[in-house]
């Protein structure tokens, strides 16, 4: 490969990252692949994930979202328990 035409490839190179980086949707869509990649060529697991894991059953007491989802869900089925309960005793 001639010195020209890799001073060429590199300019394409450049110009296709620019234009693809460019947009913000396909910059992020790019960046998640790379990551993705990464991830699966390292076998690392990233930070969310492992987070995922470790809350599974096991709410912690300052994670107010977390909390506020668990209780919903359990006063929806106290809620179906009682009106269950109205409907058999009328």
């Amino acid at each position: 490969m001639g010195r020209k035409s890799m001073i060429a490839s590199v300019v394409a190179i450049a110009g296709t990252t620019t234009v693809l980086l460019g947009k913000r949707g396909l910059r992020a869509k790019v960046t998640q692949t790379v990551h993705e990649a990464y991830h699966k060529i390292t076998g690392k697991k990233k930070r969310e994930e492992k987070e995922k894991q470790l809350k599974i059953g096991h709410s912690h007491p300052h994670d107010y979202d977390d909390n506020k989802m668990v209780g919903e869900g359990a006063l929806t089925s106290v809620q179906h328990y009682n009106k269950k309960q109205q409907m058999s005793h009328q």
